[in-house]
């Protein structure tokens, strides 16, 4: 029989929902729910989960957003706990990209799922589970309020972006990898661990086993050039725009002038330059 340790953050968009099915359904699959508890603070989040990982908790399933899981896999790292994720925020990206859509994928995964050991990025020291980003998409990530993203979802981001798009500017990036340089006008750039942005592949190679960090941003300083970028974006077919630049490598060094906020899945984490790298299979998750 399974045992699990459940932590569950409130403020996530179906949080409280997800945690009372996780009571409901898991025992009548036999799983046994071994403790369980709710917290709102994100400091309260981290401390609940770093001390079951030092108890050495075999199975410890969070229960939250990208930023909640970002915030539990820089204590999962490199630890004997297996994490299961349950994706109870607006994007959930980082839970696409594990194989788990929904709340009941990600019960059949804590029920039957196999353990696996995936790839977790690193920027400026901190660890990140799914995707960084710079500039616009940044800004506009700050800029979602929590109701914004209760009400409508998703959709929160694109409001917000194109609310931002009105003061926006573009900036200048200098990129390096072992075996290339860029420096070209932008509005935004992603750095991503994950398959996924949002519900698309963000890049042929994303994945969470690759060993490799992807890259992506558009030339272009205009605003009808962001506006084109966002919406491929969500079409799934961004590196077909012209002026796409992606790639994908271990590690990856960005500066920008001026200096751009800097977010990692959806919480912000200062300002740019920022150094990247993967810690390749660091994580234990489980998967359906």
């Amino acid at each position: 029989m399974r045992e699990v340790t459940i932590i569950c953050r409130l403020k996530s968009r179906n949080g409280l929902a997800y945690y009372q099915r996780l009571h409901d359904e898991l025992p009548k699959r036999g799983v046994r729910i071994v403790a369980a508890q709710t917290v709102k603070k994100r400091k309260d989040f981290i401390r609940a989960i770093r001390a079951a990982v030092k108890s050495r908790v075999q199975t410890i399933v969070v229960v939250g957003g990208d930023g909640s899981q970002t915030a539990a896999v820089a204590e999962f790292a490199h630890a004997k706990s297996v994490l299961a994720v349950v994706p109870a925020g607006t994007g959930n990206s980082f839970a696409l990209s594990l194989g788990i859509k929904d709340v009941e994928s990600a019960i059949d995964a804590i029920v039957q799922g196999k353990e696996q050991k995936i790839d977790v990025g690193v920027v400026n020291g901190t660890y990140f589970a799914n995707f960084a980003t710079i500039g616009l998409l940044a800004d506009a990530a700050a800029q979602t309020a929590r109701p914004l993203k209760r009400i409508f979802g998703p959709v929160a981001y694109a409001i917000s972006a194109l609310r931002e798009f009105i003061q926006n500017k573009p900036f200048r990036i200098r990129v390096k990898w072992k075996g290339g340089e860029l420096d070209f006008e932008t509005h935004q750039a992603i750095i991503a661990n994950g398959r996924y942005f949002g519900w698309q592949a963000l890049t042929p190679d994303a994945g969470v086993r690759s060993g490799e960090l992807a890259f992506f941003a558009v030339e272009g300083a205009s605003r009808t050039d962001a506006i084109k970028t966002s919406t491929a974006l969500l079409r799934g077919d961004q590196t077909k725009l012209e002026g796409a630049h992606y790639f994908s490598a271990c590690k990856i060094e960005i500066r920008t002038k001026p200096k751009q906020r800097l977010d990692i899945d959806g919480h912000s984490l200062g300002r740019t330059p920022a150094k990247f790298k993967v810690e390749p299979k660091a994580l234990r998750v489980l998967v359906p």
